[in-house]
């Protein structure tokens, strides 16, 4: 395990610097947005209070890691692996992007893989788990590209996705040949 946690990563042009006190104020006010917080499992708005209390509760925590990601020295959004279970090598991972401009291009995919290799490569993890809103169908489309399967048992409002390291590296593959960053 590293030193720190959770460790600096970068590739595909994205730096995941690990979120630090001075960061908590964008990301509070990133992740109450309207835009980010409607795609949230908890959509209420964060105070100031409840992010340092969060923030205080991540220090020495293994089983999550925290991401400001930046891409060209800006940063752009967050990703997380929450639920770390080294055991099982498992963990579920989740990312958002703030400025809209940044949105609809390869810039998400860069912080997915990313994450993603950080997830594989480094910790060691076997499968990725998570969640998606079934209204949301760019992230659905995006999940697919990146390789995750919608598990069949996807009757409610949330559809469980699961990606395997050989279904991302299939996935990945073609699209990071275009990555130029």
């Amino acid at each position: 395990m590293s030193a720190v946690w959770p460790p600096r990563f970068e590739r595909y042009g994205i730096t995941l610097q690990p979120i630090t006190e001075a960061d908590l104020e964008m990301v509070r006010l990133w992740r109450n947005s309207p835009e980010i917080s409607q795609h949230m499992l908890d959509q209420r708005p964060i105070s100031q209070a409840q992010q340092q209390a969060w923030f205080a509760g991540l220090c020495g925590d293994e089983q999550r890691a925290y991401w400001v990601a930046s891409f060209k020295g800006e940063p752009i959004g967050v990703a997380s692996l929450v639920a770390i279970d080294r055991e099982r090598r498992q963990c579920e991972p989740s990312m958002y992007i703030y400025p809209q401009h940044y949105r609809n291009n390869i810039v998400p995919f860069c912080v997915a893989f990313a994450l993603n290799d950080m997830a594989f490569f480094e910790l060691g993890m076997g499968l990725l788990v998570g969640k998606v809103f079934r209204e949301n169908v760019a992230s659905l489309r995006f999940h697919l590209k990146c390789g995750y399967q919608a598990q069949d048992d996807h009757h409610g409002e949330l559809i469980p996705m699961t990606l395997r390291v050989v279904d991302y590296q299939a996935a990945r593959d073609p699209l990071a040949r275009f990555i130029r960053y």
